[in-house]
């Protein structure tokens, strides 16, 4: 499981920090380019900003260990939800890139690790 809570705060941290500073990268891999000076700003507070903040409650998880099966449920909630936004984009359109598969993918995979993470965890804690 910490293996697994490093892995979810480098592809998080990596993914948001980069959009912080380069937000015009998501016109080259996602299709996604602003419009504007606030559509600047918005990418990189929702792809940059809260990115950091999914991958920094990964890092507080492992240094404090306690906070693991909250940090587990909340990347549950997070992926899942965007994964359930993505899905029904590719409904709403009849068809997916390989890069919108790609993303489909790692959020059901971490959605459903971290589901199986926490509740293991939440067992633990009820029984210890």
């Amino acid at each position: 499981m910490r293996l697994f809570l490093g892995y979810l705060a480098l592809a998080w941290l990596g993914i948001g920090g980069w959009l912080l500073v380069d937000p015009g990268a998501l016109a080259n891999y996602a299709g996604v380019a602003a419009l504007s000076v606030n559509g600047t700003i918005e990418l990189r507070a929702m792809y940059g900003g809260m990115e950091l903040a999914i991958g920094l409650s990964a890092l507080w998880a492992l240094w404090r260990p306690r906070w693991a099966c909250h940090v587990l449920f909340m990347n549950g909630v997070i992926t899942g939800g965007i994964a359930f936004g993505r899905l029904v984009g590719v409904l709403a359109v009849g068809s997916a890139s390989v890069y919108t598969m790609s993303a489909l993918s790692f959020e059901l995979s971490a959605a459903a690790l971290c589901w199986v993470f926490a509740k293991r965890l939440s067992g633990e804690q009820h029984r210890g």
